[in-house]
């Protein structure tokens, strides 16, 4: 069945992933120019994890005739020796008096430290009645054994376990398939090679088949190679892969040196380790820390990163908040944890406990494993998490034709596989596995060099077989060229016409596009002379709702009749398809009409597929045009708003004291730095009669353009009335307080300090309305606050106040600030603080009024960088 328009969500966003890659300058995913280098690596590395794949499953199956039921370790170089790890009840190895832990250092009078592989190429080969004298060394005693036991034919396991045993044998295939299909799905994408070697990781992660040792030297030595190289790696390769999919963890933006701690130490176990085919450290760190604590530092180093990479996997998947990147994580999160979780747990106890795995309980982990490559399977299909082009399906008359194309290309490089490996195994003595390999390898660069060919041959099927289709992926393609181009609204229409009269034919083509009423207006460039003057707007409750009548996707005439029926606007055009244009959401962002074909054929299922497709293209077109062109509106209202705030932050800096009335007794300054271009701190100067002063500083509930408004405010109805002060200080407060309430919302208020200065006398008499108390550095460096004496202006009413008063003496500093001077904080939330305050008041004694205040600024702006988060207000006197 051909993909029907009903299911356009696919499709589109498809078409959206395709579009937004030619805007970032990219090419459509059929046309990208493959790396030839990448294109090298990846067959390598798909034919050597194939051939270990391939290999592993063949001799993991090969199981000998006879056993004495017993299962060894890998060969110590250390101790020259192999360990036993089990001896199965009641075999011939227990009535011989074989035990666990036992160390077997020669076989039949052979020592296994000159021939590693003695124990598997003897085990193999024998048969039951067949004795062994195996030559013990048994902890705690220090004379070695020599026991002799007769091999027993193999037990039949029953045919569950030989099932699940086939299952465990057959693994590394999910993980072949998902890590080399995305692999060249998405040749140039980092994700996609790192999923792959990470499936190459888990492949080596089992241990090597004993019958392995079978093998010819050459295939043991690359199975040993590889399995070492991708198991001492796997560590590296799954932090590496989730430090960056599907966005970069919040772990390595913390710390981005740790994966690269990571990856050497993996190189430093890994190089050691290939001729023994497990991760190894040196052979000079073995001989100081002993080989028992050097393979437990190598599983610990594995077993720590795997931890940390689900710990970081974790915190990044719950940290998150937003709602794509969820999305991508919800199926990726869980398919790791069910997955790897249980066998790396397992995996634990069986290394540093010493504890057996029982069979079954293996058998659910290597199940559940299979989650973990299933997942990103799901996850890819499902969610495109990597981008991967979704196949589009196709009909069955399509299928049978070009995927019996592709059968027949599949057989055919199956019988060149065979015929390869048939001649190399007969030409050069192969073995049949290395000779299938390595038929393998040069039937995948044969269908690479044959690649061009091919594709000429499937576009030669589909112009004979299925022209439609052919003509919607050209269309496609040449719409997705010409996308990038357009740049207004205007240029999009005609290349809309143009397209569809060439892949349709159809009698007209009229393109409408939203205005900013949500109204349909007509395109004039697709219009026909005779009715481009006349043809109306559609309105947009023209869709809102016509007996059922909803325009969300592609529809023809035969679905619903007449359209001038619906919608009358659209008769003079005769209409015998609509197709939407779409934004992402859904909304309609224009409606392209056309009239019947010329061949008189109705639109099928495909005609619509093409239509919405390339439909989904333009609408998103449509919204980057429009997104510009409200960004545009945007960044020239912000420039007026701008230029605005710059003349109110000019007029408001005019309202702080220009001069200061001078005093004989007393050295002061003033100054306000503030955090946005207008501000809500104040400071002032007011001279009164016979040498008095008044000193104000007010900090108001907010900042910006309120904040600057209310300190207008309060600035206006301070200077109308200060004279008053002289005379009757609270009263003349609460004034103040009176004019601030009537004037300003419940929820507005300001702090305030107002203190006269008597030059004569060197008294300070001051009300502190709420404000942070100004500290009075005597010369003695003692140090006094000026507590407050009322509650802050602008919330209640009735109000009142009391007023105090403070000698000054000579040497004494007399400092007034905001709370942004105490609470700047540095990069570690550390606030200023009134102590640092003091300490700086203290160090400075000796500068003048106007010195020490710059210095106190310049000292608090230095330990609070980058953005400042208040303003800076801050009066300095000092008695003469």
């Amino acid at each position: 069945m051909p993909l029907r328009v009903s299911e356009p969500a696919v499709e589109r966003e498809e078409n959206v992933q395709t579009v937004s890659r030619l805007q970032r300058g990219g090419k459509p995913p059929n046309q990208l120019d493959r790396n030839p280098i990448l294109i090298l690596l990846a067959l390598l590395f798909a034919a050597a994890t194939a051939t270990y794949s391939f290999v592993w499953m063949y001799y993991v199956r090969w199981e000998p005739n006879a056993e004495i039921g017993l299962d060894i370790k890998d060969f110590s170089p250390a101790t020259g020796s192999i360990e036993i790890a089990n001896v199965h009840p009641g075999a011939p190895a227990e009535q011989a008096g074989i035990r666990a832990q036992d160390e077997v250092v020669a076989i039949d009078g052979k020592s296994l430290a000159s021939s590693p592989n003695l124990v598997q190429t003897i085990l193999l080969h024998r048969r039951p009645g067949d004795a062994i004298t195996l030559t013990i060394r048994r902890p705690g005693q220090p004379e070695l054994l020599h026991v002799t036991a007769v091999f027993r034919a193999r037990a039949d396991q029953g045919s569950a376990k030989e099932i699940a045993e086939e299952v465990i044998g057959s693994y590394p295939i999910v993980f072949l398939i998902v890590g080399l299909v995305v692999l060249f799905l998405r040749l140039e994408d980092r994700d996609a090679w790192l999923l792959a070697l990470l499936c190459g990781g888990f492949i080596a992660a089992s241990a090597i088949p004993s019958s392995t040792a079978a093998m010819s030297t050459s295939l043991r030595t690359f199975i040993f190679a590889y399995r070492a190289i991708f198991l001492g790696m796997l560590p590296f390769t799954f932090y590496m892969f989730f430090a960056f999919f599907p966005h970069r963890s919040a772990l390595d933006r913390r710390l981005p040196w740790l994966k690269w701690l990571i990856a050497a130490i993996g190189v430093a176990i890994t190089l050691p380790g290939i001729p023994m085919g497990r991760p190894h450290p040196w052979a000079v760190i073995s001989r100081i820390t002993g080989d028992k604590a050097a393979r437990y530092g190598t599983l610990v180093y594995i077993d720590s990163a795997i931890l940390l990479t689900l710990g970081s996997l974790c915190w990044s998947a719950f940290r998150t908040s937003d709602n794509e990147a969820k999305r991508k994580f919800r199926v990726i999160l869980w398919g790791t944890l069910i997955g790897v979780l249980p066998i790396f747990l397992t995996r634990l106890f069986t290394n540093f406990a010493g504890i057996r795995v029982p069979f079954w309980l293996d058998f659910i982990d290597v199940v559940l494993l299979i989650l973990f490559p299933l997942s990103f399977a799901y996850a890819v299909v499902k969610h495109r998490v990597m981008e991967i082009p979704i196949l589009l399906r196709q009909s069955a008359r399509y299928v049978l034709v070009r995927r019996g194309f592709a059968f027949l290309l599949l057989l055919l490089a199956v019988c060149v596989n065979i015929l390869l490996g048939v001649v190399l195994s007969s030409m050069f003595k192969m073995q049949p596995a290395l000779a299938m390999s390595v038929g393998g390898v040069l039937g995948i660069a044969l269908a690479w060099l044959a690649a061009p060919r091919i594709r000429r041959i499937a576009e030669r099927i589909d112009r004979a077989f299925f022209r439609e289709a052919y003509d919607a992926r050209m269309i496609l393609q040449e719409m997705a060229q010409n996308v990038r181009a357009v740049t207004s609204r205007e240029q999009l229409p005609p290349l809309i016409k143009k397209e569809f009269e060439e892949a349709l034919h159809p009698s007209s083509v009229a393109m409408y596009l939203r205005d900013s009423e949500a109204n349909l207006q007509p395109a004039p460039q697709t219009l026909m002379p005779a009715i481009r003057e006349h043809l109306p707007v559609i309105p947009a409750r023209a869709f809102a709702g016509n007996n059922g009548f909803r325009l969300k996707e592609p529809i023809d005439a035969s679905e619903y009749g007449d359209f001038g029926a619906f919608i009358p606007e659209l008769r003079p055009l005769q209409p015998e398809c609509l197709v939407p244009v779409p934004s992402r959401s859904g909304e309609l962002l224009g409606l392209i009409v056309l009239g019947a074909k010329l061949s008189q054929e109705p639109y099928s299922s495909e005609d619509k597929q093409l239509l919405g497709s390339v439909a989904s293209q333009a609408g998103l077109v449509l919204e980057s045009i429009e997104l510009a062109e409200r960004m545009a509106e945007r960044i020239d209202a912000d420039r007026r708003v701008q230029q605005e705030l710059q003349i109110a932050g000019s007029v408001q800096r005019k309202l702080l004291p220009q001069q200061s009335p001078p005093l004989a007794t007393l050295d002061y300054a003033g100054a306000c730095v503030q955090a946005r271009t207008v501000g809500g701190d104040y400071y002032d100067f007011l001279g009164l009669e016979a040498g008095r002063v008044v000193f104000v500083l007010a900090d108001i509930a907010g900042k910006g353009i309120s904040g600057a408004l209310l300190m207008a405010n309060l600035q206006a109805s301070l200077r109308s009335m200060y004279s008053a002060a002289d005379k009757d200080l609270p009263q003349f407060l609460r004034s103040v307080n009176h004019l601030f309430v009537r004037n300003t919302e419940t929820t507005h208020y300001a702090t305030v300090f107002f203190g006269v200065y008597d030059d004569l006398s060197r008294q300070l008499r001051y009300a502190n309305c709420g404000h942070n108390p100004p500290l009075l550095l005597r010369s003695s460096g003692d140090v006094e606050r000026l507590g407050a004496t009322a509650i802050v202006l602008g919330l209640f009413e009735p109000w009142d106040c009391s007023v105090m008063e403070v000698q000054l003496f000579p040497g004494d500093i007399l400092t007034i600030y905001s709370d942004g001077i105490t609470e700047a904080s540095n990069r570690d939330e550390e606030e200023f603080g009134e102590e640092r305050l003091i300490a700086l008041l203290k160090r400075n004694k000796g500068l003048g009024a106007s010195e020490l205040l710059h210095e106190v600024l310049n000292t608090v702006q230095a330990f609070s960088p980058g953005e400042q988060g208040d303003d800076l207000t801050l009066i300095v006197a000092i008695c003469a």
